[in-house]
């Protein structure tokens, strides 16, 4: 049975991405499916990686944390993009929660080098990204470096990469609303694809073809 986890970073309740996290939540609890919510700036979280956290000494609320993304089937991450990256919130918290020995660990191969070992290759990853800028230039003169850095410099480590979904959404502060509906729909479609019960889909499939 399905268990979803979202982890959500945006501070404003009426933002585009805000949006995204209400229509996520509309179509599991339409086809119901349980779902759980890590709203960083909710929670207040502290990002800051403190020296004992370094360490290893992992405090109550990641613990927390970690236990959500153990009894997950699928994790969506839904955030803005700010200067290349995910906000500093998001950051930390994969910094403090995504640790070795819980996330990935390293196979010694040869002198000082080794390979990553991811140990959540069992949950399957979605991520919507909204970015202020166009997509011609972030794909071609920046080389989609948002999308690689987090899909190989974090998924990679610690999931089955080719389980892990990133959609991508463009120029979200200069489009209409006519362009913020299509994305909506899009993510409608997207979780329907990946999550909705097979009779669903087989259903839809059945009415697309007499129409």
């Amino acid at each position: 049975m399905k268990n979803i986890l979202i982890i959500y970073a945006h501070p404003d309740e009426n933002s585009f991405n805000a949006a995204v996290l209400q229509q996520t939540i509309i179509q599991f609890e339409t086809e119901g499916i349980p779902y759980n919510i890590i709203d960083l700036y909710k929670e207040n979280y502290n990002p800051v990686l403190s020296k004992a956290e370094m360490k290893g000494e992992l405090s109550a609320g990641t613990l927390c944390h970690q236990q959500l993304i153990k009894n997950s089937t699928d994790i969506i991450f839904i955030f803005p993009v700010w200067w290349f990256r995910a906000p500093a919130i998001l950051e930390g918290f994969i910094d403090k929660t995504f640790v070795p020995k819980f996330a990935y660990r390293f196979k010694p191969i040869i002198g000082k080098y080794g390979l990553p070992i991811p140990l959540l290759k069992d949950k399957k990853v979605l991520a919507f990204i909204t970015h202020g800028a166009p997509a011609l230039p972030v794909k071609t003169l920046y080389v989609n470096v948002v999308k690689y850095r987090f899909l190989l410099g974090f998924l990679s480590f610690c999931f089955n990469i080719f389980t892990c979904k990133i959609v991508q959404l463009w120029s979200v502060p200069f489009i209409d609303d006519a362009k913020r509906k299509s994305y909506l729909n899009e993510v409608s479609r997207v979780i329907n694809a990946k999550f909705a019960p097979a009779t669903v889909v087989k259903k839809a499939a059945a009415n697309l073809a007499k129409a």
